[in-house]
């Protein structure tokens, strides 16, 4: 028996956020090159050859040097994996290797140079600072939204800066010895990666923190939902929409079938989505949370003395 409450319509005010998207569900507003130049393309390509260089010219194949810079630029590598197919939307998931990598990267460990070396704690605070973005990376792939919708809730970091551990590894990169030179490239690298990521969060920011939606009021159903606006919308765009009900994150697909404009309104278009594919997972939801809100306005309406 088909649900007779599924289009119930209730006027609700939420926190929403919507953004245009193609046909396949990519954002539109997401561009490579607004990401990441291609001087800074060229730029990362360089370091990496330069890294590989000092590393198979300055150190010898023994040296517990050479292993530790060789893994951590290897952990760059694997961020920058990650990174550069979040760039272009595509989930790293669907790539062959994606298992293998992940398991391969889970295998590293934090290098014991603290009592070794003066530049130790700044060699483990790359290695956990590297960690962490790449923690963040997987979160975001293992957390999308069929793949297609990333998001980055947590907050930027600051870049990784050598002198808050070493305040002269910059000169002694200067001098000519190889450790600093290779921490120095190492942190060039990963700091260029840093930025790129801090764009890829900004440029996701509107969806992935719900502090920053707009209350709108809406005529919300299961089906779908309305509401007035001043800015137009192309008929059948589809667009990716957010909204927290009480304390559900929703994200839904929807498409936009009507697109009125109105005449003696407060507001230019009343816009109608249907959503499309919800699951009815959300669907109840949605449902629940109308019958909620529609009990608490009627008991707003009840007289405080039928109460007591």
């Amino acid at each position: 028996m088909a649900n007779v409450r599924r289009f119930f319509r209730y006027d609700v005010e939420v926190p929403l956020y919507f953004e245009t998207v193609d046909d396949l569900g990519y954002v539109l507003k997401v561009n490579r090159k607004k990401l990441i130049s291609e001087q800074e393309e060229a730029h990362l390509e360089h370091l990496n050859l330069s890294i590989k260089e000092l590393l198979s010219d300055a150190f010898s194949a023994e040296s517990d040097a050479l292993r530790i810079f060789y893994m951590l630029n290897h952990r760059i590598n694997y961020m920058a994996w990650l990174l550069d197919d979040l760039i272009d939307q595509i989930d790293p998931r669907l790539r062959s290797d994606y298992k293998f990598r992940l398991r391969e990267d889970h295998k590293h460990r934090l290098p014991d140079v603290r009592n070794e070396s003066k530049v130790g704690p700044l060699i483990e605070g790359f290695f956990l600072q590297l960690t962490d973005h790449i923690h963040e990376l997987i979160e975001s792939v293992e957390n999308s939204i069929d793949g297609k919708i990333f998001l980055f809730p947590r907050k930027i970091k600051p870049n990784f800066n050598e002198r808050d551990y070493v305040k002269n590894l910059k000169e002694l990169s200067d001098k000519g010895i190889a450790p600093a030179k290779a921490l120095i490239l190492l942190i060039e690298r990963l700091n260029l990666y840093e930025t790129i990521l801090g764009r890829l969060k900004e440029a996701y920011h509107s969806i992935s923190d719900p502090e920053t939606w707009s209350v709108q009021k809406i005529n919300l159903s299961a089906g779908g939902f309305s509401f007035l606006t001043n800015q137009k919308f192309e008929n059948f765009a589809h667009m990716n929409v957010f909204m927290q009900l009480d304390e559900h994150i929703l994200v839904c697909r929807g498409k936009i079938v009507l697109n009125k404009k109105l005449k003696n309104a407060d507001f230019l278009y009343r816009v109608a989505v249907e959503f499309e594919f919800l699951s009815n997972e959300h669907a109840q939801k949605i449902t629940l949370f109308e019958q909620h809100r529609e009990l608490q306005d009627a008991m707003k309406m009840v007289p405080d003395n039928l109460l007591n």
